[in-house]
Parts: C-alpha cells; sequence; structure tokens
C-alpha cells in the first residue's frame, strides 16, 4: 500500500447508535448560541474501546463516555445540533468513519457516519481547538439520589439572578450548607432542610445544576477541586465552576418574630395574581398591596382590585413585587394550604406549607400604594 494511501485511509470505529445518540443529546444541554463557533459544536474522541462525547460553554463542561470498537482517533463535529437531530433516526450499530484532510494538514476532515441503510457525511474540526478539561483530583465529598437532589434544588433555585444581572456572584447562586439548600438573590429567598449533610458549604450557579436531570434516578457522586466541581454516575459527567465567594448566612436575613400569620389557598392566591397581572396596563413596577383581605394594583392613576378568601388577624398593608410574590406563591401550589407570616412593612413575609421542610421569603416594596406606576 502506498503512503499516499495510508494517508488518506479512513479511521473507523463502531457505537450503539441509540447509546451514541441519547450521549449526544445530554451533552448538547450544553451548548448555546456563542462568539467563538467551537463552542457550538460536540467533540467526539476514540480510545481504548471508548466512545468519548465532550461539550463546554467555558464555563460548564459535559462528558459522556459509551463502549466503542475500532481505531482510535478524534474530532469536533460541525453542526451538531443538526447531527443530533440525525442521529435519533439511527437503531442497530452505528460506524463513524474519519477522513482527513490532507490538503490543509491541520486535522480538518469528514466523518462519515453510516447506519443500515442511512449514511451522512459532516465537516469535521480539530480536537486540538478544544479548550482543556479542568481537572477535579478531589476525594468524593458526598454521594445523592440526583433526581432527590434535583427537585430540592429547583424547589429554590428561582430565587436566583442571571449570571452577572445582580453584580453578585451569590445571586446567581444555589448555596448548600450543612442540610440545606437554599437561594437568596437580595429580592427573595427559598429554603430547603433535608436529611443530607453537606460536608463543606459551596455555591454553585443555578443553570448547570439543572443538568442533573441527565442523570436520571442515578446515584451520582460530588467532587470539589477549587475553583471546580464535578458531578458524575461512572458515565456522564458534569464539571462546572463554583463561586468564589461563601454561602450567606441565611439565618441573619430571616425574621424571628412575626405580627400576624393567616392561611391562604395558595391556587386562589395564584389566581387572583394572574387576574391582576391579566388587567393591568404594562408597567415597569408590577406592585400589588395586601390591604385587609383585598390585593390592590394602583397603575398610571387607575386602580385594580380583587380579594382573597383569608380572616387577618392584624391590619398590617404592604407590598410586593407580583413576580417575587407569584414565584414563592408557586412553590407551594400543589399545596391545599399555605400560612403566610408578616412581621412589618418593611421586613421579609415568610410562606411556610405544613408537613414541608421547605420556605419561601419575599422581601416587600417601600413604595406607597399612591405613588407607584
Amino acid at each position: 500500500m502506498s503512503n499516499l494511501e495510508l494517508a488518506v485511509r479512513p479511521l473507523r470505529a463502531t457505537v450503539d447508535a441509540r447509546e451514541f445518540s441519547e450521549a449526544l443529546k445530554n451533552i448538547s444541554l450544553v451548548l448555546k448560541k456563542s462568539d467563538v463557533p467551537i463552542l457550538e459544536e460536540a467533540s467526539i474522541r476514540f480510545s481504548g474501546g471508548r466512545c468519548i462525547l465532550t461539550t463546554t460553554d467555558l464555563t460548564t463542561w459535559m462528558i459522556a463516555e459509551i463502549p466503542a470498537s475500532g481505531d482510535d482517533f478524534s474530532f469536533i463535529f460541525s453542526r451538531t445540533k443538526k447531527l443530533e437531530l440525525v442521529c435519533r433516526r439511527f437503531d442497530g450499530s452505528l460506524t463513524l468513519e474519519w477522513t482527513e484532510n490532507t490538503a490543509r494538514h491541520d486535522g480538518d476532515g469528514f466523518v462519515r457516519l453510516s447506519c443500515g441503510s442511512r449514511t451522512g457525511e459532516f465537516d469535521t474540526w480539530s480536537t486540538d481547538l478544544c479548550p482543556d478539561i479542568p481537572q477535579v483530583d478531589g476525594d468524593v465529598s458526598f454521594s445523592a439520589n440526583a433526581a432527590e437532589l434535583l427537585e430540592r434544588i429547583n424547589r429554590v433555585a428561582y430565587a436566583t439572578l442571571k449570571p452577572g444581572e445582580g453584580g453578585r456572584d451569590a445571586s446567581a447562586c444555589v448555596a448548600f450548607s450543612g442540610k440545606q439548600i437554599y437561594a437568596l438573590d437580595g429580592y427573595r429567598a427559598a429554603w430547603d432542610d433535608g436529611e443530607l449533610d453537606f460536608p463543606q458549604p459551596f455555591l454553585a450557579y443555578a443553570e448547570p445544576l439543572r443538568h442533573l436531570k441527565v442523570f436520571g434516578d442515578h446515584q451520582v457522586d460530588f467532587r470539589f477541586s477549587k475553583p471546580w466541581f464535578s458531578i458524575t454516575d461512572g458515565t456522564i459527567t458534569i464539571i462546572s465552576r463554583t463561586a468564589d465567594s461563601e454561602p450567606y448566612h441565611l439565618e441573619s436575613a430571616v425574621p424571628q418574630k412575626y405580627l400576624e400569620a393567616f392561611s391562604v389557598s395558595p391556587r386562589e392566591f395564584l389566581t387572583e395574581l394572574k387576574y391582576l397581572k391579566d388587567v393591568i396596563p404594562m408597567t415597569r413596577k408590577p406592585y400589588v398591596y395586601l390591604c385587609g383581605n383585598e390585593l390592590l394594583m394602583p397603575v398610571n392613576g387607575r386602580r385594580y382590585s380583587t380579594a382573597l378568601a383569608i380572616n387577618r388577624t392584624g391590619d398590617t398593608e404592604i407590598g410586593f413585587n407580583l413576580h417575587y410574590l407569584n414565584d414563592a406563591l408557586r412553590q407551594f401550589r400543589n399545596e391545599e394550604r399555605v400560612t403566610v407570616k408578616i412581621s412589618g412593612v418593611h421586613t421579609p413575609v415568610v410562606i411556610e406549607a405544613e408537613g414541608r421542610n421547605d420556605c419561601a421569603m419575599v422581601l416587600p416594596v417601600r413604595a406607597a400604594m399612591d405613588t407607584a406606576a
């Protein structure tokens, strides 16, 4: 065989099509529109009888491994999103044949996918362009059921801002400390107490934590090697950054005494808030005021109101951002009743439900009713 023939001989590997499709779908969760094209694509590496698929946005890495057979080689897909859809059509044995573009000598080329009677060819880039994957060398810090942990995170993660939105890393993060998972963005807070004791406090950005869903009901291990942490079940691995700051002390923000407490149906409360949201004009200050059993919204010189079926023991008039109050109530939307605790016109209101370990807290607005717009 000539040297020229050796140079252009395709490198070939075989995987199970379903496993490959599922792995590609899972790691594609990290992909988003980017000014750096390579960050919109997946890298594929065949080595030692394994196929390793990787994506990153430089904040979070998603890595999946599946069995493979054949040659060792690597490449970066182009049009990964399209390819992910294509691979859903494959079933059985999937063969990937990669051919280098010898005219360029930079690792570019194309890959041919073959599964049954279906084939497709896609351009590729060199994996030399891939950013290095952070190494998380710490021992296992704790293990947890992924589905149970995600359920707890989802209860509180709404009380975070988008990264960079609030000026503080902590406001975009979910905190883990002791047996608590909590979030506090400066306007509202939510927390959940559980049995799992976190051996070290840390802050993690809410978005990568939502990727826990790829593990299903599997047990996962957490490791830490600042500023990184990893989550893995042995097949899929997520690597992401922890925040530089330390978790804040939630207890210092929660009122210790209350002027009054009343019981209300969260579904009724949410229904009336939706009515007010639908009926008012567009406003940059969607402030709603609780006066007795009435919800009032003054907007542009007009007033809109509705009533709740509640019996209050106090007469404190208190205002809220409608969106923040709505988020807090949705935390308990499947409960029959919640208890709303009021400690003052300028101190946070706490919402809780009997038999649950989680609570929500909303900071009132300070604007007077007759100045809202």
